[in-house]
């Protein structure tokens, strides 16, 4: 089915996959009973290889159709054809990959200084720190790689990829190492789905990432998905903001949701100086739980949509609104 036009169809997309244990359980469980399409690996995160090497082991289930959902998906005209798994590219959570990483863009750990830090350093596509950024991405693809899976798109942990002086490295990056699709995450209706719901702190900054996202995709034509939601939402999709997405969905072509499932998270005794504590941990388990429900599928059936693969997406799509 690769490469053919669908009038109007979903990817449900999780990132963070290798955070930890309850994230991999958490994904690998929303494939296999839920309807899930895509994810993105965490290439530098604790959990990261265990999680590659489950992958095999679902493709195999999938082709055999031995997962719980395939009945499910069938009747979103999914004809299970490999589920997606990207590259999260990161410079935000845990530590670099790569040798000679500038202190400036760590902490006094040596770990990455989270998102305010890092947006300071990269803001502008001339920043000093471009060829070292290059070094850590390539070194985070490349493991990725090396744990036997080759990534079918890119995105970045906390929206990284569309920081200016990201943005300016993946073109190279995507065809340094033949990766099709990219995440743009230009996000419509956000009065309705964040503003009107009071939240203006995250209706500001997704104002800014949206911002930055129709920037990358001026200057750049990647196959990408028509439409994103989610970039106010981590942890927050329930059933029926879920069902609002797919109500705004692009008319045609792709659309992608960003989600953020894991099971309950095991009781430990990381906090939030930990350098891959999950601030999501106690929210995932709700996205989690209505990926898997057995109706949640009628909700995308009852507004025409089918469930489709980002590696599917022709570039001729990339651009549409």
């Amino acid at each position: 089915m690769a490469g053919v036009r669908v009038s109007r169809w979903m990817v449900l997309h999780a990132d963070d996959f290798g955070m930890n244990k309850a994230v991999n359980a958490g994904i690998l469980k929303s494939f296999r009973d839920g309807i899930l399409t895509s994810t993105s690996l965490l290439a530098n995160a604790p959990a990261a290889e265990e999680a590659c090497q489950e992958w095999p082991r679902l493709m195999a289930d999938l082709r055999a159709e031995s997962i719980s959902s395939a009945a499910r998906r069938r009747k979103l005209s999914d004809h299970l054809t490999p589920f997606d798994l990207g590259i999260h590219l990161n410079l935000t959570q845990g530590h670099p990959l790569s040798a000679g990483y500038p202190s400036e863009l760590l902490n006094e750990k040596g770990e990455f200084p989270g998102i305010g830090p890092v947006f300071r350093h990269l803001r502008s596509p001339r920043s000093r720190f471009r060829e070292v950024i290059q070094k850590e991405l390539e070194f985070q693809i490349e493991r990725m790689c090396e744990f036997g899976v080759v990534p079918t798109h890119l995105n970045g942990h906390q929206y990284v990829e569309m920081m200016p002086a990201v943005a300016t490295l993946v073109p190279s990056l995507m065809e340094k190492y033949s990766i099709p699709v990219v995440r743009v995450a230009y996000e419509t209706h956000l009065v309705r789905t964040v503003l009107m719901e009071g939240r203006a702190a995250p209706f500001a900054v997704a104002l800014v990432k949206r911002h930055f996202a129709r920037r990358f995709r001026r200057q750049n034509r990647f196959a990408a998905p028509a439409r994103f939601f989610g970039t106010a939402h981590a942890g927050l999709v329930s059933r029926s903001r879920f069902e609002s997405f797919v109500r705004f969905s692009s008319p045609h072509n792709c659309t992608e949701i960003g989600l953020h499932p894991a099971t309950v998270p095991q009781q430990d005794t990381s906090g939030p100086h930990d350098a891959w504590f999950d601030p999501l941990a106690n929210l995932r388990p709700e996205e989690l739980a209505w990926l898997c429900d057995e109706s949640t599928p009628d909700i995308l059936v009852s507004h025409h949509q089918s469930l489709g693969r980002l590696h599917q997406i022709p570039s001729s799509d990339s651009q549409a609104t």
